[in-house]
């Protein structure tokens, strides 16, 4: 009875039982069903006599084992329409492969381990002179297809080769035209960018969560010295060393230590405070400088002296 439930799970599951129109899915696996992961790989037997029994304790005399499962074939609607065979050879040299009809196949149990509903022999009626003459199984619609589409695709390669090589030669030319100009703008491009980051045009101040800007008239000397800047980037990139007062005793720029390790190899410049923007942490006591410009720029800047 366990052959005859298996056998059916495997051939309904991909043939004649359809879901119905509201259980397009299934929830879990049918006890009985076999996973075409399971079935490719397992040994087919022969026998001359007919197969009566649905379960057998182990193979049988006179069972002839005469190859394995290689693949399943499927029609378009589904339905299992052979089961491909790997016979003869010796340890996968000289095999050929046959495609054999699911319908000649019988499911057989192994009696031995009667509560494991995996354990199955794959039994089929005919002698072994049969599967010699048979025919190989050629996978002639395939490798059409494989064939043309991968001619279609050299094809493709070969015009977009052809297309690429116009284009790189147009691309040259234009480059070659516009070089001067190109290059000319470029330099302009960066000279204004450098002008804006350094004028005073407006731009939005640097604002970051739990702090608030500092207002000029709070600073001090003993807040601001030794406080970290910081670049556009938020990046850590040095602090402040020392601040200068005008004749009037106003705090007008910042010397800012950049690059260097743990103090070696630092570059001290000289920035106007009202292009720094000073945040004051709301909840605490810690005072960051962030600066309108990289660190690669600082340290562009010529080093001031004192």
């Amino acid at each position: 009875m366990k052959n005859l439930l298996i056998s059916t799970a495997l051939l309904t599951a991909t043939s004649t039982m359809a879901f119905a129109d509201e259980q397009k899915f299934m929830t879990e696996a049918d006890p009985m069903a076999i996973q075409a992961s399971d079935f490719i790989g397992q040994n087919i037997y022969s026998t001359e006599s007919g197969v009566e029994n649905t379960s057998s304790n182990g193979v049988q005399d006179g069972w002839e084992n005469i190859g394995e499962v290689h693949d399943i074939v499927l029609t378009r609607d589904g339905k299992i329409q052979s089961v491909l065979v790997d016979i003869g050879g010796f340890l996968g040299i000289g095999e050929r492969q046959i495609a054999v009809d699911m319908n000649a196949l019988k499911l057989v149990s192994d009696s031995a381990t009667e509560q494991d509903d995996a354990d199955y022999f794959l039994v089929m009626q005919a002698n072994v002179s049969e599967f010699e003459d048979a025919p190989a199984y050629e996978h002639t619609a395939a490798n059409d297809l494989t064939n043309s589409v991968e001619q279609a695709a050299e094809n493709t390669a070969a015009a977009a080769k052809d297309t690429a090589a116009d284009v790189k030669a147009s691309a040259e030319t234009a480059a070659a035209e516009l070089g001067d100009a190109a290059e000319n703008t470029s330099e302009d491009v960066q000279q204004m960018a450098d002008e804006a980051t350094d004028g005073d045009m407006a731009r939005e101040p640097m604002m970051r969560e739990g702090y608030a800007q500092l207002d000029s008239n709070d600073l001090t000397t003993e807040m601001l010295t030794g406080a970290r800047t910081y670049d556009t980037k938020d990046e850590w990139i040095g602090e402040v060393s020392e601040l200068v007062l005008n004749d009037k005793g106003e705090l007008t720029h910042a010397i800012v230590d950049v690059g260097g390790f743990l103090g070696i190899g630092e570059k001290p410049v000289k920035l106007d405070l009202n292009k720094l923007d000073i945040l004051h942490e709301t909840d605490g006591n810690d005072v960051r400088v962030y600066l309108p410009m990289t660190e690669d720029k600082l340290k562009s800047m010529e080093a001031y002296e004192g």
